[in-house]
């Protein structure tokens, strides 16, 4: 059995939709949640659901953008450490760029991107005091091109990147940083299909109880797997990497070089190279350059390619 006995978690976002779900079943394993949300009504259903159900946690409604440490405080004043964070919370604001007004764009970014930056570094302390702290970040498929979601796409980019960053850092202080890409049956994608097929195999089969099986998973103390990017939905989980085409070799490093490799630019290739870190990538593009510097790359710790 997978146990949360004495272990503290916040969710954010936790009011409805998946950050209810990942609350809910953090709960009933025992966890004692912080239920965050800015509408009082959704947090204080939620809390009342969890102790119907026997579980305990408690309301915070602070703005995770602007009042992260709020949060943190609540879970220290109501139990005494803080050991899970899953940062949940996310708006979208559906508009083409040049045409969405900058303040509709940086809300959503903020309250997206801000809000997992200032939450994490608020919890981070706490997380290392636990000895076993987890940090569970939460993108989207909305890193991929998505016309009219912008913000929200640029948003959950960053996280990712901040995710792959904020796991190596957590390696050496005990902290298991992972960073997820869901899919679920929510109010945010109830209205943003038609085809009745669509319709009925995200409600049917991807409620947000298969989202919250996995992130619960990730943050039991006993897990090690982590420091990925997951895509996961209806009780299937798929690890996704950046993968670098074969590299192109210009004639001559000239414009009229590059036009005459146009066409090798554009195309597609089965051949892909996967990069984890910086320094993966960095050293590809070196020995691209000299191959002679392949055996200074090969006796270095994997560790220092992340530098």
């Amino acid at each position: 059995m997978v146990d949360f006995e004495d272990r503290v978690a916040i969710v954010t976002g936790a009011g409805q939709g998946m950050g209810r779900a990942h609350a809910v079943a953090l709960a009933s394993r025992g966890a004692r949640v912080v239920v965050n949300d800015v509408s009082r009504e959704h947090a204080e259903q939620v809390v009342r659901e969890i102790g119907e159900q026997g579980g305990t946690a408690v309301v915070d409604l602070h703005d995770v953008a602007r009042e992260a440490e709020a949060i943190v405080r609540t879970a220290l004043d109501a139990y005494g450490r803080l050991d899970v964070v899953v940062s949940n919370a996310g708006i979208i604001r559906v508009g083409l760029f040049a045409e969405q007004p900058p303040e509709e764009f940086w809300r959503v970014f903020d309250v997206s991107f801000k809000g997992a930056v200032e939450l994490s570094r608020a919890a981070w302390p706490h997380l290392v005091e636990s000895g076993s702290g987890r940090l569970i970040l939460i993108s989207s498929s909305g890193v991929l091109a998505n016309p009219g979601a912008s913000a929200y796409g640029a948003a959950k980019g960053a996280i990712w990147a901040l995710g792959n960053t904020l796991a190596m850092e957590g390696d050496r202080v005990g902290v298991q940083v992972t960073t997820i890409m869901p899919t679920a049956w929510t109010p945010m994608t109830e209205g943003a299909y038609s085809n009745p097929d669509i319709i009925s195999t995200l409600r049917d089969g991807m409620g947000p109880e298969h989202v919250a099986a996995f992130i619960t998973y990730l943050a039991h103390q006993d897990t090690r797997v982590h420091g990925d990017f997951f895509q996961v939905s209806g009780g299937r989980a798929g690890r996704l990497v950046l993968s670098g085409l074969p590299r192109v070799q210009a004639p001559e490093s000239s414009p009229e070089g590059w036009a005459q490799v146009a066409d090798e630019l554009a195309a597609d290739s089965s051949d892909l190279t996967q990069y984890r870190v910086t320094g993966e990538q960095f050293a590809d593009e070196m020995i691209a350059a000299n191959p002679a510097v392949a055996d200074a790359f090969e006796q270095m710790n994997p560790a220092d390619l992340g530098a």
